[in-house]
């Protein structure tokens, strides 16, 4: 039965398009789609850093699957096919979740310059002078220049924590602020408050150089024309699914150096040191595995794919996701889905396993099961801040206002528990950490754009938002257990 299924023409077209979709969908993390502006501006800060020499400092924020890991790699993906990029620079990539501290920080920046036997049992006084070793170790030409380094520190904001020192940050910006070596420092994040966490000596090293990616923002500069996001999923999807009729292979440019940094034969010795991170280049596509796919096949493929998009149920079902999320991933995930299902006996797509399979994939259970995580006294906050938004349409609120309602509410009825003050700030807290309620923007309370938070203002009286829809809450209020009857009954009466 296995030999038939090999030899079986259909069998070996249908293996061919799984492999070659799948390929796409999973590896492709190097196209990026609009948000021409932003983007530029990052290419040209790494161009000038690694053609140039100079040293720049930038903060990549947006809100988390909005494309800020894309945005970097497609743009290091161009500069490797433009210019000398493994002989020029050296990619170094942190991350706050992983390293925690500067031990494990600069052990990751060693290993990654491939500098372990160069240090070796070395002992420094401090991270300055560590980060100074290591900046005269890759040094190289007759001018002594040192190569471009390109810092990515994701997680950035977790740098940041109380308790832990900003060493890290500081030195990096210090070597840009001074311009000791061609250095870029690029920090990605999703807080908004990110410059609120910085320490002062911190900020006084940085450029002030925020780039925002938001979803669905469009530029008059984007070469891409305005479209819904609905248009935009519709047009993803006949994209990732279609098949390349005639594969092609661009012409590669010449690739441009800085020649007084490395000699000829200095150049041939090191290619392969310093190389740039494996995963960046991951995206190119081999579509020499579609040679022996008969023409006929993938033209009706393609034809079937454009025929999915003008169903109603199609449409339904991917305005449906445009609304749940703007997670090119999760869609992503939704057509791995799909394609894993392709065999002999179903060589198509099928209408209802999509749908299906979006459907699984927009349910918001795990919003709800996050709500009915939290303590009474949590829940109890949320429900104050529900109720003083509706009051005041929908404008932020600080934690004295949520205090207060919630206060109010407790004062009323004897059986609730009476908490200390400092005890409620902490819970706060723990939804801040949670994200179910984030800083407010200043445009959301009629300022100018930006965040409404500032250092200048204490903790309790910054502004924050409820992140969550109120059908949520309504459901994990229905389903909480043990949930005193007074809490569910304040949150169903009508706010007075």
């Amino acid at each position: 039965m296995r030999g038939s299924m090999d030899t079986d023409p259909l069998a070996i077209q249908i293996k061919l398009v799984r492999k070659y979709i799948k390929l796409k969908l999973i590896e492709d993390n190097v196209l990026f789609r609009g948000h021409d502006q932003e983007r530029n501006h990052v290419y040209e800060l790494l161009r000038r850093t690694v053609l140039q020499g100079e040293s720049h400092s930038a903060l990549l924020i947006g809100p988390r699957s909005s494309g800020k890991t894309t945005l970097l790699n497609s743009v290091l993906h161009q500069l490797s096919r433009e210019t000398d990029l493994e002989n020029d620079a050296i990619i170094i990539q942190l991350n706050g979740l992983v390293h925690s501290d500067d031990k494990l920080a600069l052990k990751a920046i060693t290993a990654q310059m491939q500098l372990e036997n160069t240090v070796g049992e070395r002992v420094f006084g401090t991270f300055a002078e560590n980060l100074s070793f290591l900046l005269s170790c890759i040094q190289t030409g007759v001018d002594r220049r040192c190569r471009s380094m390109v810092f990515i520190l994701d997680q950035c904001d977790m740098f940041c924590h109380s308790g832990i020192s900003q060493t890290l940050l500081y030195n990096l910006f210090d070597v840009t602020h001074s311009q000791t070596a061609p250095m870029c420092v690029i920090g990605v994040t999703n807080r908004l408050d990110i410059m609120e966490l910085f320490e002062k000596r911190v900020k006084s090293r940085f450029s002030h150089r925020h780039i925002f990616i938001f979803p669905n923002e469009v530029n008059d500069d984007d070469r891409y024309d305005i479209i819904s996001p609905l248009e935009g999923r519709k047009r993803l999807f006949v994209e990732l699914l279609s098949l390349p009729l005639e594969g092609s292979v661009s012409p590669r440019k010449k690739r441009k150096s800085r020649k007084s940094i490395v000699k000829t034969d200095e150049t041939a010795c090191s290619s392969t040191v310093f190389a740039i991170p494996e995963h960046i280049l991951k995206g190119k596509l081999d579509e020499q595995c579609l040679s022996t796919m008969d023409q006929a096949f993938v033209s009706d493929w393609n034809a079937h794919i454009r025929s999915l998009i003008e169903n109603e149920k199609v449409i339904d079902a991917l305005e449906k996701l445009c609304y749940y999320t703007v997670d090119e991933q999760t869609f992503r995930n939704v057509l791995f889905e799909i394609i894993s299902k392709l065999s002999p006996t179903k060589p198509n797509i099928n209408v209802t396993d999509l749908t299906t399979a979006i459907d699984n994939a927009v349910a918001p259970e795990h919003r709800v099961k996050v709500l009915q995580s939290l303590s009474i006294l949590e829940l109890s906050l949320v429900i104050a801040m529900k109720h003083g938004m509706e009051i005041f349409d929908g404008q932020p609120m600080n934690f004295e206002m949520i205090l207060h309602r919630y206060t109010k509410f407790a004062n009323e009825h004897s059986s609730s528990q009476s908490v200390p003050r400092p005890v409620i700030l902490k819970a706060f807290e723990h939804l801040q950490a949670l994200e179910i309620v984030l800083p407010a923007r200043t445009s959301d309370v009629g300022g100018a754009a930006g965040d409404a938070s500032s250092s200048r203002v204490q903790k309790e009286y910054k502004l924050y938002t409820l992140a969550v829809p109120a059908e949520d809450l309504g459901r994990a209020v229905d389903t909480f257990r043990s949930l005193p009857t007074e809490i569910c009954h304040w949150y169903s009466n009508s706010v007075v």
